[in-house]
């Protein structure tokens, strides 16, 4: 009884395996009618005359059958090194998918200067041809660099390059963080150093990609390796003339071939500085039939209202809607004319931003809550909202229209009927005593004067305000004087709370340098110590300047030195409190 058995099992297992190769010759048959992708690239597309450069050839599908090796076309400007070709396979499966890449490598050396072309290329597999796309390339001739300029240039350095150098006041100008540093030079980490401050303009910092991405460039004749580091969204606030300030970074860094190198032969940490750029701010034009909202960009405008009819005392929200990209974060509220016999209560914001794709994007949404008083049909006029296209270079506006809507009175409601009250109220007789009081005279009584008096009062102490406030705004070195105190007690709080000692004498320096450019006006960054010292010390008090270089050395050293106690640096903070006091009283 068992063999039968057997026998049908191994059926089976036939059946299976036909089932199954069924299955795998139609997937092959499918893949191989799958579109090819062939593609050329070159390492480099500016190159100097004897350099060598790569061109790639690169073979992608989901399967081949046989493929020979591509032959290369003869083109001016490259030369060939024959015997020099690498080759590469990469296979992947995606959902399921399988897909295969070829890569042909073939080494070149540039030769007489000129701007050429590589030609398409043209590639055979299984009886189809397939052809990639021509490359442009020009090649430099060496005896046009500056050799003096070329020695002069530095080894590594960091630079700060915006989207544009003439912007208008509120436009989104992308600015990208980039180092720069010639080959043989490892950059293993980097590290930006806090507290950079854009003056003049508002700052969102981009969602970058962790790992830099590593290009080749020629900059005055030396070829460098690029790396965009970070990327930042700034919007000027004012027109004119004015400076991004300098960008510091931190990075380790190693020479492999160092004879004379200033790096030496192992790693080594330094700090390198951006050069301050400096852009020209155009105003924005002069706007009349509508009303501006502070956007600069490209934006979406709409209005609603969240219902047609409410009950009299029932509140009715109207919603704007701003969505676009620019300066989502400095949008202002729009304001609507709105008609007698609605009471308007204080309005809602809510702000959604997006920083991804080099750009800050988002939505701003204003709610108005009105409250009807009266039964009745309420009209809340068209409005002409407007914002300002930098592409375009003109306003572009938005007509929001007409929203009405009706308030009735609840049924449900209490109704109350003032009536005529009588009170019987009778003289008191019998022992009572009737005395009259003693009249005084109207300019003795104190209430008179403090009427009098107090409307004058309010208006001075509301001039003061706004002549404060005015001066705020528009002075910044009045307004850093006056907020450096409380800026760097923010910092010290910080200090105190921060358990990473070193990271705590960081915060503790950064205080002390704030508070001081802060009351001195002096430049946000740039400054070296001595340097700041030099400045209190012009104030007529060594003492304070000893003890501030004492600090400030202390903490530029704690990086490189042992950890100390909690308590040392409890103390310290507490000396820095006293020395931004003391300092304070000589300002």
């Amino acid at each position: 009884m068992e063999a039968p058995s057997m026998t049908k099992i191994g059926k089976l297992k036939k059946f299976l395996l036909l089932l199954f190769c069924f299955f795998a010759f139609v997937n092959i048959g499918q893949a191989q009618d799958q579109d090819i992708e062939v593609e050329a690239s070159l390492s480099e597309t500016n190159v100097f005359s004897g350099e060598q450069v790569t061109l790639e050839l690169t073979i992608r599908g989901s399967s081949f059958g046989s493929l020979q090796q591509p032959g290369i076309p003869d083109f001016e400007g490259l030369r060939w090194i024959r015997g020099s070709t690498s080759r590469s396979t990469q296979y992947t499966l995606v959902n399921g998918q399988p897909s295969v890449s070829y890569t042909f490598g073939y080494a070149f050396v540039a030769e007489s200067p000129g701007d050429f072309t590589v030609p398409s290329i043209e590639v055979n597999i299984e009886d189809e041809t397939y052809r990639t796309d021509p490359i442009s390339f020009k090649v430099l001739d060496p005896s046009t660099i500056d050799s003096g300029e070329a020695e002069r240039a530095p080894d590594i350095y960091v630079r700060l390059e915006p989207s544009t150098t003439d912007p208008y006041v509120g436009e989104q100008v992308i600015t990208n963080v980039v180092l720069y540093f010639k080959n043989g030079i490892e950059v293993s980490s980097y590290q930006p150093t806090p507290g950079w401050k854009a003056e003049g303009f508002w700052k969102e910092e981009l969602q970058y990609p962790q790992r830099a991405q590593t290009t080749s460039t020629i900059i005055n004749g030396v070829r460098y390796n690029k790396a965009g580091l970070l990327q930042y969204a700034i919007f000027p606030t004012k027109s004119g003339e004015l400076t991004i300030s300098p960008f510091e970074i931190s990075v380790s860094v190693r020479q492999r071939s160092s004879r004379n190198s200033i790096f030496g032969m192992g790693q080594e940490r330094m700090n390198i500085s951006s050069q301050p750029v400096t852009i020209d701010v155009k105003s924005l034009p002069e706007l009349d039939d509508a009303i501006f909202i502070g956007a600069v960009g490209q934006y979406d405008i709409s209005r609603k209202i969240s219902t047609g009819s409410a009950l009299v005392g029932e509140s009715i929200e109207i919603v704007t809607e701003i969505d676009g990209s620019g300066n989502v974060p400095l949008v202002n509220k729009p304001e609507f004319e709105y008609p007698a016999g609605l009471e308007e209560y204080t309005p809602q914001e809510q702000t959604d931003i997006s920083r991804l794709n080099r750009n800050v994007s988002g939505t701003r949404i204003f709610t108005d809550i009105l409250v009807a008083r009266n039964e009745g049909s309420y009209m809340i006029p068209e409005a002409r909202i407007a914002f300002f296209d930098p592409n375009r270079e003109r306003y572009v506006i938005e007509t929001l229209p007409e929203i009405s809507f009706t308030a009735e009175r609840d049924p449900n409601a209490t109704i109350s009927t003032e009536s005529e009250l009588r009170f019987n109220v009778e003289p008191v007789t019998g022992l009572a005593q009737w005395q009259s009081s003693k009249h005084t005279v109207l300019y003795q009584k104190v209430w008179v004067w403090i009427l009098i008096f107090l409307p004058l009062l309010l208006t001075a102490a509301a001039f003061g305000y706004k002549k404060y406030n005015d001066r705020m705004n528009t002075d910044t070195a009045f307004a850093r004087s006056r907020t450096a105190t409380d800026t760097a007690q923010k910092t010290l709080e910080e200090a105190e709370n921060e358990t990473d000692i070193k990271k705590g004498y960081h915060l503790l320096e950064k205080a002390l340098i704030q508070f001081i450019t802060d009351k001195l006006n002096l430049p946000p960054a740039g400054l070296s110590h001595r340097e700041i010292a030099r400045n209190i010390e012009e104030l007529g008090d060594s003492e304070f300047t000893k003890e501030l270089k004492r600090l400030l050395d202390k903490c530029e050293s704690i990086a490189y030195a042992p950890n100390i106690s909690q308590q040392g640096l409890d103390a310290d903070i507490q000396k820095t409190k006293t020395l931004i006091k003391e300092i304070g009283k000589l300002t």
